[in-house]
């Protein structure tokens, strides 16, 4: 009895630590990191490979921008983003290509020479096609700036 318990228990724990360490929701959070490290690099290649053609945005100002907006936005001489730090983020499979990531994040920024600091939360939609992970949906909120 006490070996079963312990063989239990230790497949219990494999179980656990493999479905923590899920390849896709690995590769969602790196894919997460790469668009947020895009904008003080100015990166504009990496970000247009996070980006489906067909992504869509939500602004906190309520905009609606699309995969090229995004790109220009990165590029606007008007703003530099200085730091994004990741505070939490959550990765859900709902399917095996459909994927929902939710994320607070602190920033710093200028624009137009004038640094800014906040904070924001955001969802995005993430799908796999042709066995590759895509943003094709987001939504910022801002939950703080000064």
């Amino acid at each position: 009895m006490k070996t079963f318990l312990s063989s239990g228990a230790l497949l219990l724990f494999f179980f656990y630590s493999s479905f923590g360490q899920n390849p896709d929701i690995e590769m969602i959070k790196k894919l997460n990191l790469s668009w947020l490290n895009a904008f003080p690099r100015r990166d504009s290649a990496a970000l247009s490979k996070v980006l489906a053609d067909d992504f869509i945005l939500i602004t906190p100002q309520g905009l609606k921008e699309n995969k090229r907006d995004n790109l220009l936005n990165l590029m606007s001489p008007n703003i530099e983003f200085i730091s994004v730090v990741v505070d939490s983020m959550d990765v859900r499979l709902l399917s095996s290509d459909i994927a929902l990531l939710t994320a607070w994040t602190t920033f710093t920024f200028k624009f137009e020479q004038k640094e800014a600091k906040g904070r924001n939360c955001y969802q995005d939609v993430y799908m796999k096609r042709k066995n590759k992970w895509v943003a094709i949906q987001g939504h910022v909120s801002t939950i703080s700036s000064h």
